[in-house]
């Protein structure tokens, strides 16, 4: 018996087929495409607050027990593991 193939072609556009909406990483390269074909991420954001006559608002993060933070205070360095030799 033939089995069905339960995937779709990929939401990005790219031809390929996936079991979800979206291969791994597709939805950015979608994003980053649309992004550089505007102009980048702030006329993005102005061209559709334009269509939907509204501001979109930007909701800080909380934390776990309903704390606002921000994001950068609350991550650990990049750098902190780096260690540098000594010339």
């Amino acid at each position: 018996m033939e089995q069905k193939s339960h995937t779709r072609l990929c939401a990005c556009g790219c031809g390929n087929r996936c079991k979800g909406t979206w291969l791994p990483g597709h939805d950015q390269r979608l994003r980053a495409a649309i992004e550089n074909e505007v102009g980048g991420l702030v006329e993005l954001r102005r061209i559709i607050e334009e269509l939907l006559h509204r501001s979109i608002d930007v909701k800080p993060a909380h934390n776990n027990r309903g704390h606002w933070q921000r994001h950068w205070a609350s991550k650990p360095s990049h750098t902190s593991h780096i260690h540098r030799r000594s010339s």
